[in-house]
């Protein structure tokens, strides 16, 4: 019984499967048949008393005729059919029972049809919504084009920059992918308004979409790493005269460094350019330089803590640097930046660590390193001299011997930021998966001149395996740098670097002095992963990246200094030993630190105590005192020198 019950279902299931894929006339067949069969089932009701003495006189129960078949027949199929005018004409003649009978179906017919209509016309705008395709009309909001991972840290810069602030995205990425993508990243909880279009970010008419007239700053992200349609959108952004009023701020990231130079030629200067693989590769040699440097660039990256900030003073005109240092308060100047005519437009220009006795023109904006805006000047302020400062002063420089565990795109520009700080001799080993041969060859056709002092070993292998380190001696090493790579596979970068530190942290347990260790990641969430790994510094490279995009796109004069900020031979953010500045075992304040600094042409930015896990004091408060020891530190914004 269960058998045969069981292949009824399945066959009047194929039969409504049938009668659907058939379209109009199967469904009308299968609709005839419905109302007939529960019409049928429905006129079994008069053996169950639908006629009985209890339901005589109810209005719904007809009994005119034969209180039998045909008065249970207009009774079920009333109730299947619900045909109101239909209904009312019980008893009249049959040539008028026909007209009320085609009449009423066919007003519920033009019913359905008007139901149907306002269905599908809610559906295609519902569908449109989705998929993107109405436009925008929103004034003064951020226009990101692109997607990739760097996204989530933008619109979370942004949404701490400026809370509130209005997003618009186009991306060429399905509607419902990025709301998912959106969703797990949690951006949900930020305070931002987000508006998703789908679209071509290279395609004029899709920019018309997406209001790229009244927008505020335009953001270009590179998709799937791929700089070709960034820097399409760039020559489309960088033609435009006709903007009907002030131009938008721009700022694009190129994920390349070979495209680089491509990338510059085709912005003509109007949009300020962040490679990726320049800025991680110079904020990973730098702190391979300057170990715990990581935590001081994750404060000024983060939206929270001190940041750099741009502002006009005008108590400071013709006051120099070395007073202004003591008369702001609550910031610390670390340069000056005007306008200059270059190429028919006017450009942000920039000087970090100017000379103590610079004074300010009329004309130039001081850079500072501040909590936010406005900063608070004291005129009355006398000029300081500490007899706590000491002389001597410390040279950073790359260990002569690292190991670079991992292979990514930006190999290359971290061999180069290497050779440009290191002194001759300087051994590199690169453990990846590649052999040898592949890896130097990689190099090599990348190269336009030889390294001039770098030696390179190559090693082939898989970092998270043990017997791969038989031939390492991971003691003989002065920094060891895990680059997030993907090992080929499309899973967690994130886990594998894990796996391998994890190894790392084996291997090493019974070494006396451990290497420094520098880590790139890829997600902020994962930096309390590495906690108790004896990692010195975390760079997570998509906030590093995108902090700085989100905020040029917000103050583009940003771009010049971060630049400079980066640049080989320039001025740098270094630690020093504390003893290199200031008397040990004394109480000193702030000011005992800036003056030391100001005597070695050194802006003091603040400190990193070796107590507290390396506690990092940038801007610190002035009337804090401190006994410090040879083991803390002192940041500075120095020239860069080597020894």
């Amino acid at each position: 019984m269960l058998k045969t019950l069981k292949k009824f279902r399945v066959r009047t299931r194929y039969l409504i499967d049938r009668a659907f894929a058939r379209e109009f006339t199967g469904q009308l067949l299968l609709l005839v048949v419905l109302v007939v069969t529960v019409t049928l089932i429905g006129m079994t009701a008069v053996f169950f008393g639908l006629f009985s003495e209890e339901n005589t006189g109810i209005n719904g129960v007809p009994s005119n005729i034969d209180r039998g078949f045909w008065d249970s027949l207009w009774w079920s199929l009333n109730q299947v059919l619900t045909l109101r005018g239909f209904e009312r004409m019980y008893g009249a003649s049959a040539a008028v029972l026909a007209y009320a009978f085609f009449l009423s179906l066919m007003g519920l017919v033009v019913l359905s049809l008007l139901i149907s209509l306002i269905s599908n016309t809610m559906r295609i705008r519902i569908e449109a919504l989705r998929r993107g395709g109405t436009p925008v009309l929103e004034r003064d909001h951020v226009l990101v084009l692109g997607w990739n991972n760097k996204v989530f840290s933008v619109l979370r810069q942004l949404a701490r920059l400026e809370p509130g602030i209005k997003v618009v995205i186009l991306a060429p990425r399905d509607i419902d992918d990025m709301q998912e993508e959106l969703r797990v990243a949690g951006i949900q909880r930020e305070r931002i308004r987000i508006i998703l279009r789908s679209g071509i970010p290279s395609n004029r008419s899709e920019l018309e979409r997406v209001a790229l007239d009244h927008a505020s700053s335009v953001i270009i992200l590179s998709t799937d790493a791929d700089d070709s349609e960034s820097i399409k959108s760039m020559v489309l952004l960088a033609g435009r005269d006709d903007w009907p009023g002030r131009a938008p701020t721009l700022a694009s990231e190129i994920a390349h460094e070979r495209n680089y130079e491509l990338a510059r030629i085709a912005c003509r200067g109007r949009l300020q350019i962040v490679s990726s693989a320049k800025v991680i590769s110079k904020v990973i040699v730098q702190t391979i330089r300057n170990p715990g440097l990581s935590s001081i660039y994750h404060e000024l990256f983060s939206p929270a803590g001190n940041g750099i900030y741009v502002q006009r003073v005008p108590e400071c005109t013709d006051a120099a640097i070395e007073d202004i240092a003591y008369r702001i308060t609550d910031a610390i100047p670390i340069g000056i930046t005007w306008e200059k005519q270059q190429d028919g437009s006017l450009r942000h220009a920039v000087a970090l660590n100017p000379e103590p006795d610079y004074e300010i023109a009329a004309d130039e904006t001081l850079v500072l390193i501040a909590r936010g805006l406005p900063v608070h000047y004291v005129a009355s302020e006398p000029s300081v001299q500490s007899q706590l400062a000491c002389d001597g002063g410390g040279h950073t420089r790359v260990p002569r011997r690292v190991l670079l565990i991992g292979w990514t795109d930006m190999i290359h520009d971290i061999l180069l930021e290497l050779d440009a700080h290191a002194l001759q001799g300087t051994e590199i080993t690169i453990l990846s998966g590649k052999t040898a041969g592949e890896a130097r060859r990689r190099v090599e056709q990348r190269q336009e001149a030889a390294f001039k002092n770098l030696t390179l070993t190559f090693v082939e292998g898989d970092a998270a395996n043990a017997a791969v380190y038989a031939e390492i001696d991971l003691s003989s090493y002065q920094s060891v740098v895990v680059l997030a790579d993907d090992w080929g596979d499309k899973g967690d970068v994130d886990t594998r670097t894990l796996r391998i530190l994890l190894r790392l942290s084996d291997r090493r347990k019974y070494d006396q002095v451990l290497a420094h260790t520098v880590v790139e990641l890829m997600d902020e969430a994962n930096r309390d992963m590495v906690a108790g790994l004896n990692v010195d510094d975390v760079v997570i490279s998509p906030s590093v990246v995108s902090a700085q995009l989100a905020q040029i796109a917000r103050q583009d004069v940003l771009g010049p200094i971060y630049r400079e900020l980066l640049s080989a031979g320039g001025v740098e953010i270094s630690l020093r030993p504390a003893g290199d500045y200031i008397a040990m075992d004394t109480d000193c304040h702030y000011k005992d630190l800036a003056y030391a600094a100001q005597q070695k042409l050194e802006i003091a930015l603040g400190l990193r105590l070796a107590r507290n896990n390396g506690e990092v004091l940038l801007n610190p408060p002035r009337d804090q005192t401190w006994r410090l020891t040879e083991d803390d530190q002192v940041i500075v914004l120095a020239q860069q020198l080597y020894q």
